[in-house]
Order: C-alpha cells, then sequence, then structure tokens
C-alpha cells in the first residue's frame, strides 16, 4: 500500500514538474550546441518556416523572428532558452515559465510561448540578449544576429518637420556566410503578420552604438558574467572597421566586413548581379505591404491613419534600404545614377504590383531616385509606386 502510495505520489510530481515548464531541458549550451545552432539555421530555419509546416500561423515582425528562431531550435533539442526580462529588474523570461500550464500539448505550448517571447521583446531587448562580437568567421557564422534598436530624432527641427520619426529598429539572422565573405540575412518585418521570410545581403547601416551589428547570443550563465569574458567579444565593429584612418563610412565598413570573412574575394560580376539581385528581392517584399496598407486606407475612407496604423504601414526604413542598395550597386558599377545601371536591373523580371498591374525594377528606381516614391500609407497606391501624386494631408509619425 505504502509502496503504492509512494508510486502515485512521485507520477504526481513528476506530471506537475513536466507541466510547471514550457518544456523540460535536457541539455545545456556550450561550443558544440551554438555549432549545432549555426547548422540547423543554415539548413533547416528557412523562408516557409511560419509559412507552413510545424510553425505555420506565427506572426512575427523583424525582431519576433530572430527570438523565434532561438526558441524553436531550443524546444527542438530541450535546451535551456533564456532571456533578460524586459519589465525590468533581474527577472528572466524562460522555457521554466509556468503560465502555459494549462496547454497540455507541448507543441502547443511552444508556439504560445514563442508568441509571448514576440511581445515582450523588440529590436530594444536585443542588446541585452545578445553582444557584440569580432568580425571573423569563427564568430560571425549562421545564427549571428543583425540588429539595430529604434532611434527617436533628436533634432527638435526635424521632429516639427518630419513627423516624431527616428531610425527604425531593424533585427535579421544570418544565414549564410558565402566563400566571398557575403552574408546573407534572413528575417521579417512590420507590421507582425504570417508572412514568408525574406533574405538579402543588403546591409545599410553601420555599427555606431554598441548596442547594434553583428551580435552572438547570450548563454543562460553569461547573463552572470562579464561581457569581456564572453567568447570573441569584441568593440572592433564601433572602433575600426570602416574607417580610413579619420571618418567612418558604411562603404568602408561594409568591404571591411566582406575582406575579413571572405575565403577569396568577390568578382566584379558577382557583386553586381548579387546588388541586383538585392535590389530586386527587396522591391517584391514591398508588394505584399503596400496591399495590406492599400486595404486599411480604403477601410479608414477619408480619415487619417493614427500613429499605430502609419508605423504598422508607412516605408521609409524599407525604401531608404532600397535606394541604399541602389547606390551601393551604382557604385559598383562606377556610374551616378540609376540610367548607368539599367541593363543590370533588366535581369529583375516585372514586379507584378496588382493583379493585372506590373512595374519594371527600373521604371521602379526611376521614380525613386527621383523622389516620386511615396512612403506615406495615407498616401494611395499610384503614388506609394510612384506613378501619381497624392496630395492628402495627414500627421506624419
Amino acid at each position: 500500500m505504502k509502496i503504492s502510495f509512494f508510486i502515485f505520489s512521485m507520477t504526481l510530481a513528476l506530471g506537475f514538474s513536466a507541466r510547471a515548464a514550457v518544456w523540460q531541458d535536457e541539455h545545456e549550451w556550450n561550443a558544440d550546441w551554438e555549432q549545432r545552432y549555426s547548422q540547423w539555421v543554415h539548413s533547416s530555419f528557412n523562408e516557409e518556416v511560419f509559412v507552413s509546416g510545424r510553425y505555420k500561423g506565427i506572426e512575427t515582425d523583424c525582431s519576433d523572428a530572430v527570438y523565434a528562431a532561438r526558441v524553436i531550435f531550443a524546444y527542438e533539442n530541450k535546451l535551456p532558452f533564456v532571456i533578460r526580462d524586459s519589465t525590468g529588474g533581474g527577472n528572466r523570461v524562460s522555457n521554466k515559465m509556468s503560465r502555459f500550464d494549462g496547454i497540455s500539448d507541448p507543441l502547443q505550448r511552444a508556439r504560445r510561448f514563442i508568441a509571448y517571447v514576440g511581445d515582450v521583446t523588440s529590436t530594444k531587448t536585443m542588446a541585452s540578449d545578445t553582444y557584440p562580437v569580432a568580425i571573423n568567421r569563427r564568430n560571425v557564422k549562421a545564427g549571428t544576429v543583425w540588429s539595430r534598436p529604434s532611434r527617436r530624432e533628436n533634432n527638435i527641427i526635424r521632429r516639427i518637420v518630419r513627423g516624431n520619426s527616428g531610425d527604425p529598429g531593424h533585427a535579421e539572422t544570418v544565414k549564410t556566410v558565402s566563400e566571398t565573405g557575403v552574408l546573407t540575412l534572413i528575417g521579417s518585418t512590420v507590421p507582425k503578420a504570417v508572412r514568408p521570410l525574406h533574405t538579402t545581403t543588403s546591409m545599410v547601416f553601420m555599427p555606431v552604438g554598441t548596442e547594434t551589428g553583428l551580435r552572438n547570443w547570450m548563454q543562460p550563465d553569461y547573463y552572470n558574467r562579464s561581457r569581456s569574458e564572453l567568447p570573441g567579444y569584441s568593440m572592433e565593429q564601433f572602433n575600426s572597421l570602416g574607417s580610413d584612418g579619420g571618418s567612418r563610412s558604411l562603404r568602408r565598413w561594409n568591404n571591411d566586413v566582406q575582406r575579413r570573412l571572405a575565403l577569396r574575394e568577390e568578382t566584379h560580376a558577382e557583386a553586381v548581379q548579387r546588388q541586383v539581385d538585392d535590389v530586386c528581392g527587396l522591391v517584391n517584399d514591398r508588394v505584399a505591404l503596400i496591399a495590406e496598407s492599400e486595404k486599411r486606407r480604403h477601410q479608414l475612407g477619408s480619415s487619417c491613419m493614427d500613429r499605430e496604423d502609419y508605423d504598422s504601414y508607412s516605408t521609409p526604413s524599407r525604401d531608404k534600404r532600397i535606394k541604399e542598395t541602389l547606390d551601393q550597386l551604382e557604385q559598383t558599377v562606377g556610374v551616378s545614377n540609376v540610367a548607368g545601371v539599367q541593363r543590370y536591373l533588366g535581369s529583375c523580371p516585372a514586379i507584378r504590383i496588382a493583379p493585372g498591374k506590373s512595374i519594371s525594377l527600373y521604371d521602379f528606381c526611376v521614380a525613386l531616385e527621383a523622389g516620386r516614391v511615396s512612403s506615406n500609407p495615407n498616401h494611395d497606391f499610384e503614388a506609394r509606386w510612384g506613378l501619381g501624386k497624392d496630395f492628402k494631408m495627414c500627421r506624419k509619425y
């Protein structure tokens, strides 16, 4: 009787223990598991992860997708997942949380945890959960994070003219490091939605603040250690890289990073085609967002979008990235305007921007370079694609 009661008690205790966590971790993070994570991102974390398979239907924005990759790998391999609690204090968000005890199915519990992590994190929290590393192939690999938190415009005059905007945050995960030192990034965007992830090699901001740049994940025990003790930790991204002995520039920074990661030099033809592919991909990725923006604009009728809608559907950072990637292409070819790269842009198929309506990449780039493409979600479809003008006056945020 006592033995039976003991077995019953142990079974009950184990049941409660199992349900007191999102999943039970059976391994600890170490260099071997970090290498396995890198291999998994390279081979398995792909564009379709949130539109098909086990994680179909999970909504993401840019930081959500970065955190989700780490959560999914930890869950599938019974590793701990620990990040700093963004509400402050010394608390942690981890797989040991009991708030999902009411969900019996392990996968559904993990999916809810992924959504929760997305809700409590952002590009701003990324700086606490990752750390900057030296630029070499040992430290920068698939799974490394490329991040910049949002920054508010400090110049009061610019804020009055442009609205309460600044540089929006963005984060992506390194998918591959090519033999020519080119980083392919994979990520999502705003607004939070179920969507295929996109890939690009376009890196159009230079790390300035120490919370930006190429960064690796904090393992659970790293939070109790000095950052300077962590594997590969370095501040060189913010100091020596991109400098010619004086000022720093994005072009020099990109060249320095690529050179340090390269096993061989990228040919001119490879660089041109890569940058054309980037511009083509970035403009194609813009199509779905403009379609969603149009749907919301029609729902509002004559009303203007509020701050939340404006932030979700405006495209200043996206359009700036396209423009700067186009500028990089022009620099590579050695010309000063889009006309000089027309024949290269022609390799991108016509972009279907609406049913029965397409635009060539060259024509879009001409409109973008001329300042005719609107990033304002209150403007109509034609203005958003540089095909016309919209003079609707609404507040900018």
